[in-house]
């Protein structure tokens, strides 16, 4: 068993995903996009899209995002499990024609509810708070179930076929929740009532993140 990650920026890597994988002896390896700009052909069982700034719609000024739909297609085509987180998933509902969009921005913490039981999120709870950073939404991919929903922003998590997407972030740590906050225009106060949250929500967010990952190594 292999994961091939792809990351598209310097401060968007696995995070506690990376802890997972370790623990359960499962070998990785990375695809850095935003140094290569393309996507290598690599052997890999599983395959995790990261996020990023980017939007999944600027093909024309990211090229190697065409790559990675082309992957997603692929990977759907020959039943690679693919997981996208965030701009991951708007990538997988983009490879399969669907409309990615501004919408309303999610920053902080947030609360989702199960919408509907699948194998991939068996175990985590019907309600969860999980990590928001995004500015985009996504219309569901015909066929997809969607499997958490949120009150602002409806579309949180999806399956379709043996590719998941999360429009949310279970990988967070602690430290990477303060680096991502260190160039973002929010007041001290803000930023202070963020990091302090993790103290209440951060231990569940990492089982939830176990879980998952667990659940989706199985498919």
């Amino acid at each position: 068993m292999k994961v091939l990650a792809i990351q598209h920026s310097p401060k968007e890597p696995m995070g506690y995903i990376e802890e997972v994988l370790e623990d359960l002896g499962v070998n990785y390896e990375y695809v850095k996009v935003y140094e290569t700009n393309e996507v290598p052909v690599k052997f890999a069982t599983h395959i995790i899209i990261m996020g990023g700034p980017m939007g999944a719609y600027e093909d024309d000024k990211y090229p190697f995002l065409s790559q990675e739909k082309d992957l997603i297609r692929e990977a759907l085509k020959s039943k690679i499990p693919i997981l996208g987180v965030c701009l991951g998933a708007q990538l997988i509902a983009s490879a399969l024609n669907c409309k990615v969009y501004p919408y309303k921005r999610e920053l902080g913490w947030f609360e989702v509810e199960k919408v509907e039981e699948d194998e991939v999120v068996r175990g985590l709870p019907n309600r969860m708070v999980v990590f928001q950073w995004h500015n985009d939404t996504f219309d569901l991919p015909n066929g997809a179930k969607l499997l958490y929903a949120g009150r602002e922003v409806r579309n949180q998590a999806f399956r379709v076929g043996k590719a998941i997407g999360l429009q949310f972030h279970l990988e967070m740590t602690k430290e990477l929740i303060k680096d991502w906050l260190e160039d973002e225009d929010l007041s001290e106060e803000e930023k202070r009532r963020i990091v302090e949250d993790c103290e209440r929500f951060l231990k569940d967010l990492n089982e939830n993140c176990r879980k998952l990952i667990e659940n989706f190594l199985r498919l």
